[in-house]
C-alpha cells in the first residue's frame, strides 16, 4: 500500500465521523433554532451517500452518480433548513473546484473525486455559517473549508502527492476539531432553551 492509500484509509474513517457529528451538530441546531428536527436527516443521507458512491467507484462499480446525488443532498437540506443559506465564499469555493477539473490528468475520475469533495466543503461550510456557531469552531471550519479547496486544486495538478495529502489531512482534521468544539455548545444552548 502506497503512502497516498495509507492516508486516506486513516482519513476516510475520520470523514465518516466528521458526517455524523455534523449531522448530531445540525440535529441540535435545529432543535435550537426551529424547534424540532426539520432535515438533519437528509445531512446525513447526503454524506453516506456520498461516501458510498465514492467508494464503490473506486471499487470498480459504477456509482458515480450517487456522488454526484449526496452533494445535492446536503445542499438541499440545508438551504430548506434555514439554517445556512448559500454565501458567495461557498460559491468561489465551489466554482474553484470545479474548474480545477480541466487541469486534471483523467478528467472523469477527478469529476467523482471534486464532487465528493464539494459534499465534505457544503458540510465544513454548514459549521462555519450556523447561526450562533461559536467564533472559534466556526472560524477553524472556515480555514478546513479553504484547505480542502486548495487540498483539490493541488490534488488535480499533482495527484497523489504529499502536499495534497497534508492538505486534505490538515482539513479533516480541522474540521473534526471545529466539530468537537461545536457541539457542546449546541448542547448548552439547547438545554438553556428548554428550560425556558
Amino acid at each position: 500500500m502506497d503512502s497516498y492509500s495509507l492516508v486516506m484509509s486513516v482519513d476516510g474513517p475520520l470523514v465518516l465521523v466528521g458526517v455524523f457529528l455534523t449531522w448530531h451538530l445540525t440535529r441540535l441546531v435545529e432543535r435550537n433554532r426551529l424547534g424540532k428536527e426539520k432535515l438533519s436527516g437528509l445531512i446525513l443521507a447526503g454524506g453516506l451517500i456520498t461516501a458510498f458512491g465514492f467508494t464503490g467507484y473506486l471499487a470498480g462499480f459504477n456509482l458515480g452518480v450517487l456522488v454526484i446525488i449526496g452533494p445535492a443532498i446536503i445542499a438541499y437540506a440545508l438551504s430548506m433548513s434555514g439554517l445556512v443559506g448559500a454565501k458567495l465564499e461557498m460559491l468561489v469555493q465551489i466554482g474553484l473546484m470545479v474548474l480545477s477539473i480541466p487541469i486534471s490528468e483523467d478528467p472523469k475520475t477527478y469529476t467523482i473525486l471534486m464532487f465528493s469533495d464539494v459534499s465534505l466543503l457544503l458540510l465544513m461550510d454548514a459549521v462555519a455559517f450556523y447561526s450562533n456557531s461559536p467564533k472559534k469552531p466556526a472560524s477553524m471550519a472556515r480555514l478546513s473549508a479553504w484547505l480542502l479547496v486548495a487540498f483539490t486544486v493541488v490534488n488535480a495538478i499533482y495527484y497523489r502527492s504529499l502536499p495534497a495529502l497534508l492538505l486534505y489531512t490538515a482539513s479533516v482534521s480541522l474540521w473534526i476539531t471545529a466539530l468537537l468544539l461545536s457541539c457542546p455548545s449546541a448542547k448548552v444552548l439547547n438545554s438553556a432553551q428548554e428550560g425556558l
